[in-house]
């Protein structure tokens, strides 16, 4: 009991310094938390903008296709009639299919041409699984069979498009030929995906199969499902499409977003690089803050060897004192990163300080970024500043407590 009293009491001793090395703790901490936050939210951010805007929870395709699906080709697509989409829409779990047809192709405006991905939506169904509507800011979706269209507004800024203008999609065929769609514009959009607001004309489904000579073809269903059900609702649809006979498979949102995911687990690893970094840098200081004392105090501890402590009970001391300063700096770090974390989760960061676009990294998130709580990360790294502080502590407490008393008194 004296030697935790002993302990304690030396925690005012060197304010100055327990404070710096407090504050330097609990800085190490908040910047782990912070960017854990933000990181979090970039990763549900972009998980979420996929599912809303490009994928939807799940995408039926035939297995050839899906293997080719970056080049959009044109074979080994689904032969589709409403009994179908009916019968897949009816499964429990399920709120929405869309047929989609997606192909390659080249937009003129009259004067200036530019790679597009073209998109053969029937705009009931699309709506039914994707949120792409709420973010149309002139005009509205075309009616199935217009010769329209809807394009995203930095793609209309690219090619000075405006409402109302008419414009040209070059197209190659199912038979390798050129043809044309000519529509007009009937939307621009500014949806939190900036790959939607770039590249993508999206045009009425028949318009698109008639184009490409398609017949009733589309390259993929997708699929708006409960959350958390697409496992099950995946096995459902593989039993199905195995007992008539059909080469389709229903592929997870995940297998589609294999790239973001990557640099999900990226984050993951970097965030334990950024937390042994924090270790390292408590450590240090904690270690420094145990030496210094030890000494300054060389004296003390010989007094205390001479008036019967024992060295554990030495030890102990050191112990209690560097414990609690991983305490105070722990409990500093949590708090200031709350702050720090709550901001984030409120009011987020905005993006166009940066460009307004991380795309180019490989991460659909436009507009702004919002930080996540993640609870268990406070516990640990609490508990983790109490147990680094005192293992740290061990070695140069023991180092001070094994002097000679006789040389420690007389040391100066």
């Amino acid at each position: 009991m004296f030697s935790f009293k002993l302990g304690l009491k030396n925690l005012t001793r060197q304010k100055r310094r327990n404070v710096i090395t407090i504050f330097v703790i609990a800085f190490a901490f908040f910047g782990y938390l912070f960017m854990d936050s933000v990181m979090g939210g970039m990763e549900e951010m972009s998980f979420s903008n996929i599912k809303n805007y490009d994928t939807g929870n799940i995408q039926v395709m035939h297995p050839e296709y899906w293997e080719d699906r970056e080049k959009m080709p044109l074979e080994n697509l689904i032969d589709i009639n409403q009994g179908t989409l009916d019968n897949i829409k009816n499964m429990k779990g399920v709120s929405g299919v869309s047929p989609e047809l997606r192909f390659k192709a080249n937009l003129n405006n009259g004067i200036d041409e530019v790679a597009v991905l073209g998109l053969g939506v029937s705009p009931e169904q699309y709506n039914e699984v994707f949120n792409t509507k709420n973010y149309i800011t002139e005009g509205a979706m075309f009616a199935p069979g217009e010769s329209k269209a809807v394009i995203g507004v930095k793609l209309a800024e690219l090619m000075d498009l405006k409402m109302n203008d008419y414009i040209t999609l070059l197209v190659r065929t199912k038979e390798d030929t050129f043809n044309t769609i000519d529509v007009e514009i009937s939307g621009l959009l500014n949806s939190p995906n900036p790959i939607m607001n770039n590249g993508i004309v999206f045009v009425s489904l028949d318009i698109a199969q008639q184009a490409l000579n398609l017949g009733n073809e589309v390259s993929l269903l997708a699929m708006r499902t409960a959350s958390g059900d697409e496992d099950k609702i995946i096995k459902a649809l593989t039993g199905s499409f195995k007992d008539k006979n059909l080469e389709l498979k229903a592929y997870s949102w995940r297998e589609s977003a294999a790239s973001v995911i990557a640099l999900s687990t990226a984050k993951k690893s970097g965030a334990a690089t950024i937390l042994s970094v924090v270790l390292l840098i408590g450590m240090i200081g904690i270690i420094n803050n145990v030496i210094l004392s030890a000494l300054e105090r060389t004296g003390e501890i010989g007094m205390m060897k001479a008036l019967g402590m024992r060295e554990w009970e030495i030890v102990f001391v050191f112990m209690v004192e560097a414990t609690g300063i991983g305490i105070l700096g722990g409990l500093a770090g949590c708090l200031i990163g709350f702050f720090g974390v709550g901001y984030m989760t409120k009011y987020g960061f905005d993006l166009s300080y940066m460009g307004g676009d991380m795309s180019e990294y490989g991460i659909p998130i436009l507009d702004k970024i919002y930080g996540t709580w993640n609870i268990s990360a406070f516990s640990f790294l609490f508990i983790l500043s109490v147990i680094v502080a005192l293992l740290s502590s061990i070695i140069p407490a023991y180092w001070a407590a094994h002097k000679d008393p006789v040389k420690a008194i007389y040391h100066r």
